[in-house]
């Protein structure tokens, strides 16, 4: 994420910058102020407040659709450094005071992710927001006491939100969900510090000479991933020609965004009338998917609609149905089930099945 200086007092923070501003005020590093300047002490009685924006350009309108929940948890309460310099200290409240023990060491960004996460387990478990706020392009939270914050996104209607994710070093992190139709957000919670200062390369610090800022802002920037549905495509054969096995062979393919995401090609066989089902799993949500019964035997006639479109969601099964009925022909029929999966890295790959396989019983 990136800072942005604003002239009426308010500052940006990043996942990157965040972190920072944090480890100065944890480590305790004090910076006095330059020659001539007198430092302007912190205003313990000035409410906060904070803007959390849902993402950059690349994520901005998809996240609107997300109906993503803010919960800011007050970790530690900001205290008056008591020795004459302009800067303060925190007071960790009860379920966050194990974190204290992370400040007497080394600070680096590493360890202030961990601190975040051991406030997240809390916070999750017993904790209960400061505030609490729905987000569409941004989302102001007001008169919040100077101190230590954990910003946390979910999504609104999951009841299980939280979420592990692995680290780079293999380490599993506590992380929370959104979801909008086609993708799945993942959220790292986050540790902010109001107010803070900007230092002579805009970065946001609560040691330096400049002012304290009292109005910051924070740009989420969460992982996303797409979402995956299934569709479900049913047969219903009224009437069977004992004389041979009935083969129905069906192509799928889905469109999202003008290019092709799915292809495959589906086989039924019948041995008797009733009715027969297939699901195909992992077509991208939101996709338009269409089903075209593109063969029906010698002696079978399709009685509804040979082609369906329907727009794949990952919410619930989507399904199409064709009815077929015995013809006046006796000719018989047979075939070979091409079945097409695509992988990531290998691409699309062919699987050629015996027509006489039953699909989906």
């Amino acid at each position: 994420m990136e800072i942005k200086k604003d002239s009426r007092r308010r500052g940006s923070v990043s996942r990157l910058i965040c972190p920072l501003l944090a480890v100065v005020l944890a480590a305790g590093l004090i910076i006095s102020p330059g020659p001539g300047r007198k430092a302007l002490a912190v205003d313990f009685k000035q409410p906060c407040s904070l803007i959390v924006k849902p993402g950059g350009e690349e994520l901005l309108e998809d996240l609107k659709k997300a109906d993503i929940i803010v919960d800011i948890y007050k970790v530690a309460r900001a205290v008056d450094a008591e020795n004459g310099q302009d800067t303060y200290h925190y007071e960790f409240l009860d379920g966050y005071k194990e974190l204290e023990e992370s400040t007497k060491q080394e600070l680096n960004q590493e360890v202030w992710k961990r601190m975040a996460q051991t406030a997240a387990g809390y916070a999750l478990e017993k904790g209960v927001p400061a505030a609490t706020g729905k987000i569409s392009e941004n989302e102001l939270f007001k008169d919040l006491e100077c101190g230590l914050y954990l910003i946390i996104a979910r999504g609104a209607g999951i009841d299980n939100y939280k979420t592990t994710v692995k680290g780079q070093d293999g380490s599993e992190n506590i992380a929370t969900v959104a979801c909008s139709e086609s993708y799945e957000y993942i959220f790292l919670p986050e540790l902010i510090s109001l107010p803070s200062k900007q230092d002579e390369n805009g970065n946001h610090t609560t040691a330096g000479n400049g002012e304290w800022e009292y109005d910051m802002e924070v740009t989420l920037k969460p992982e996303r991933h797409p979402r995956a549905g299934s569709l479900e495509i049913v047969k219903n054969l009224a009437t069977y020609n004992v004389n041979d096995p009935a083969v129905f062979v069906f192509q799928i393919e889905a469109e999202k965004d003008g290019e092709n995401v799915y292809s495959d090609v589906v086989t039924m066989v019948f041995t008797e009338a009733g009715q027969k089902k297939v699901v195909l799993d992992k077509i991208p949500a939101g996709a338009t998917v269409k089903v075209t019964e593109i063969y029906s035997g010698a002696s079978y006639e399709v009685t509804s609609a040979a082609e369906q479109t329907v727009t794949v969601s990952a919410a619930a099964v989507v399904s199409v149905e064709f009815r077929n009925d015995h013809s006046t022909t006796n000719h018989g029929g047979g075939g070979v089930n091409n079945h097409f999966t695509y992988d990531a890295e290998d691409g699309w790959q062919l699987e050629q099945q015996p027509a006489n396989r039953t699909v989906g019983e």
